[in-house]
């Protein structure tokens, strides 16, 4: 049997930080911003699994 792969090493109880100059970034961050504006609680933590998988995927974070 094999071991299931090891939970991610970040906190997830903290947002992701856009890196600067990125427009992918920008644009995750401003959804973001807006579904917290909205008190879419849920919309933010989708933005947020978009922003990490963005940043480790684009920017190996």
């Amino acid at each position: 049997m094999t071991e299931p792969p090891p939970y991610p090493s970040f906190d997830v109880s903290r947002s992701p930080v856009p890196v600067d100059g990125c427009d992918s970034c920008r644009k995750l961050a401003a959804r973001r911003a807006a579904a917290r504006t909205a008190y879419d609680h849920s919309a933010v933590a989708d933005a947020n699994v978009l922003m990490r998988t963005h940043l480790r995927v684009d920017h190996g974070r």
